[in-house]
């Protein structure tokens, strides 16, 4: 959970990248910096204000968004298919989930 307070100075005005080893990476005023967490457990107030929040409940997000995300990353060859394993999937995967 250090990795997180290292960004600090990333996140601030700034955008300085320091790492642990004493170098520090200036980054461009055109990078922005966006990651997802599971939680904020371990990151302290100075962290958390300095980030915007969205909070989303898994259960909100449903399978669907899972489906459409991996068929966007296929790789080149079956990017043909993936209408197809979206149709499949629709067709099936949330019946069988409320069975």
């Amino acid at each position: 959970a250090i990795w997180i307070e290292s960004m600090n100075t990333v996140l601030d005005d700034n955008k300085k990248l320091c790492l642990v080893s004493g170098e520090i990476i200036k980054l461009s005023p055109t990078i922005c910096m966006q990651f997802e967490v599971e939680d904020l457990a371990v990151a302290s107030p100075a962290t958390v204000s300095r980030c915007g929040m969205i909070f989303m409940e898994p259960q909100a997000l449903g399978v669907t968004v899972l489906c459409k995300s991996w068929v966007e990353r296929l790789p080149e060859d079956f990017k043909p298919s993936g209408v197809k394993f979206q149709e499949l999937f629709d067709a099936f995967v949330p019946g069988a989930l409320t069975f």
